[in-house]
C-alpha cells in the first residue's frame, strides 16, 4: 500500500508536471544547428513540416537501386540536367527533405550556394523498402503540396514503380497514381518509356 508521504509526492508530481516544449524548425534554424554541431552532418536526418525526422538506414538492395538510378539517368541526361542522390531539396521554409534521387535543372556551380528549389525539380524519386509507409504518406503529401511534377516510388518490397503525377497543391495529393509491375513499361512525362526492370536491383542469388 502506498504510504501517505508517497501519495503526497505523487500528487505534487501530478500538479507540477511541465509539458515539454515542441520546437518548430525552419530551414534556416535547422541549417544553423547543423553548422553549430547540434546535429552531425553525417546524421541521417531531414526536415519535414517543421519537424526533424530520422531517415531509414540504407540496406544493400536500397543502395544498389540508387546506383542503378544514377546509371540510368546519367546515360540519358549527363550534363543536360543535374542528377543528385541523397541530397537536400528545399520545398518551403519548413521542409528540407533528402530524397534518394532527384533530377534538377543543370547548373554549372552544382548548387554550391543554395539547395535546389521546387522550380528546379523535374523528377523526384524515393527508393522504398522499410520506408514505404513514409514515402506513400508524409513525403508524398509534402511533394504534392510543393508541386513536384513527377514523383516516383521505386517499391522494392512489391518490385514495382509507383508513378505520381498531377500534384494538387491545395489538398496535398497526386491526381494520377499508377503502379507498374516489374515486367511492364511505365510512361513518364519526363523520361518517356521506362522499363521497370531496368531500375530494380537483381534478386537472383549470387
Amino acid at each position: 500500500m502506498m504510504t501517505a508521504v508517497a501519495e503526497s509526492w505523487k500528487e505534487l508530481a501530478d500538479t507540477t508536471q511541465v509539458k515539454p516544449r515542441v520546437l518548430h524548425w525552419t530551414v534556416d534554424r535547422y541549417r544553423k544547428a547543423i553548422q553549430n554541431g547540434v546535429f552531425g552532418e553525417d546524421e541521417r536526418l531531414e526536415l519535414l513540416f517543421g519537424g526533424i525526422y530520422e531517415r531509414m538506414g540504407a540496406n544493400p538492395p536500397h543502395a544498389a537501386c540508387i546506383e542503378l538510378l544514377q546509371e540510368y539517368f546519367t546515360e540519358r541526361y549527363f550534363k543536360k540536367y543535374g542528377l543528385r542522390s541523397e541530397n537536400a531539396v528545399q520545398l518551403s521554409d519548413e521542409s528540407l527533405p533528402q530524397p534518394d534521387f532527384v533530377v534538377v535543372a543543370y547548373r554549372s556551380d552544382h548548387y554550391a550556394k543554395n539547395f535546389p528549389q521546387i522550380t528546379d525539380v523535374f523528377v523526384l524519386i524515393e527508393v522504398a523498402d522499410s520506408s514505404l509507409l513514409v514515402d506513400r504518406g508524409k513525403k508524398k503529401t509534402a511533394y504534392a503540396l510543393a508541386g513536384i511534377p513527377e514523383y516516383w516510388i521505386v517499391n522494392l518490397k512489391e518490385r514495382q514503380l509507383e508513378l505520381h503525377l498531377q500534384p494538387d497543391r491545395v489538398q496535398g495529393l497526386y491526381r494520377s497514381v499508377v503502379m507498374y509491375a516489374e515486367d511492364s513499361k511505365a510512361t513518364s512525362p519526363f523520361v518517356g518509356e521506362v522499363v521497370v526492370a531496368d531500375i530494380l536491383p537483381s534478386v537472383d542469388p549470387e
